[in-house]
């Protein structure tokens, strides 16, 4: 078994960036496991609530303790390496009671109050703010789907363009009953502040295939050897005696040296 770790590779079969964590050999299967960047996406939203007229965010106020448990959960799980916060924006809003500039600088400090709280819990990521105040008109929806006493009145009075927003709400406090539902049900879920968060993860994935040996090389063909030639050495003269001279020494030589010196006499 063969045991490899942790060699930079691009790409798994997608466009992503990936890490070789190991490759394994047994046999002829190998097995290698990546990690594979930003493979999975997704979001999620978290709701932090407010009193009328306050911008303050508490911790205990409506349901805030659990959304905020829900957040800190996810900034913890934000803190692996293996998630990443892609974009994380707070969007304070207002509800449409009361004077609209007002309305308007309330939803924007609620938005800046739960940017702060989000800024000091998740590091991860730039938080972006805004912030929007409600109109009456936006109450139709949520009237439609309730039981209420003079329920047409209400709605045409919200839908009407010929009222103005200061206008509506004082048509709107003329009937009692309808105002209270208004004021204890329908209001205080709008003065709220969103936190919308856009994240991606990394993923652990498998790749597995099997490893043909290579094929053995062909040996290469005899190639035929030459005969040696046998060495031919320079036969020497023979050597014969050829004559005393008057000193009495007899000189050999050549037999061919011999035969040129008889030619030249």
């Amino acid at each position: 078994m063969t045991l490899l770790l942790a060699v930079p590779l691009v790409a798994v079969g997608a466009k992503k960036d990936s890490l070789l964590l190991s490759k394994v050999q047994s046999g002829d299967r190998v097995v290698e496991r990546y990690l594979v960047r930003n493979a999975q996406s997704g979001d999620t939203e978290f709701e932090m609530m407010f009193p009328i007229n306050n911008s303050t965010l508490q911790t205990t106020f409506a349901g805030n303790a659990d959304a905020i448990a829900a957040l800190n959960s996810f900034a913890k799980s934000a803190a692996d390496t293996t998630m990443h916060i892609v974009t994380m924006e707070v969007v304070g809003y207002a509800s449409p009671d009361g004077q609209e500039a007002k309305n308007n600088t309330l939803a924007a400090a609620r938005a800046k109050a739960t940017a702060d709280y989000v800024t000091s819990h998740c590091k991860d990521g730039k938080v972006t703010t805004s912030s929007h105040t409600y109109l009456w008109s936006d109450c139709i929806p949520v009237v439609e789907g309730m039981t209420m006493d003079e329920k047409e009145e209400v709605l045409a009075i919200l839908a009407s363009e010929s009222h103005s927003e200061t206008e509506k709400q004082a048509e709107l406090m003329k009937m009692p009953q309808v105002w209270m539902i208004f004021k204890n049900t329908i209001l205080p879920p709008m003065r709220h502040a969103a936190i919308n968060v856009a994240y991606s993860k990394d993923d652990v994935v498998e790749k597995s295939y099997v490893v043909t040996p290579p094929k053995p090389e062909p040996k290469p063909a005899p190639q035929p050897v030459a005969e040696a030639k046998p060495e031919t050495k320079e036969k020497p003269y023979p050597v014969a005696i050829v004559e005393t001279d008057e000193t009495g020494i007899i000189v050999e030589v050549p037999q061919k040296e011999r035969h040129h010196r008889r030619k030249n006499r």
